[in-house]
């Protein structure tokens, strides 16, 4: 039989699996490869359902980090546009800090628990 080693730090269980941050981290990496396979052509997962490029994709200077104009030229319809790397790592950052932000708080809701 395998015995795992568990950590225990401040009355947190550090499982990666039980943390926020590691399947916020998977579904992003998820969204990435959906999209850069070409299963989300109008960028509905990648775009529409992050908050953050959702925002920055309407403002000027982060169009151009995020959409590749030059591959719209040849483009038939304006909503098949590409969207280039930078893009990918900004969706993985923002699903990564949610991750830490759910894992931060439920840290504070289990010491005020376990304190009360």
């Amino acid at each position: 039989m395998i015995q795992y080693k568990r950590k225990n730090w401040g009355g947190v269980l550090l499982m990666p699996y039980k943390k926020a941050t590691f399947w916020f981290s998977v579904i992003s990496i998820l969204i990435c490869l959906n999209n850069y396979l070409g299963n989300d052509d109008k960028n509905v997962l990648l775009i529409g359902l992050n908050p953050l490029l959702n925002s920055i994709v309407y403002t000027e200077p982060f169009r151009h980090w995020i959409f590749d104009f030059d591959s719209a030229k040849l483009a038939i319809d304006s909503v098949t546009i590409k969207v280039q790397f930078p893009t990918y790592i900004i969706h993985f950052i923002s699903f990564f800090l949610t991750g830490l932000i759910i894992d931060f708080l439920r840290r504070l809701v289990g010491r005020k628990v376990k304190r009360s």
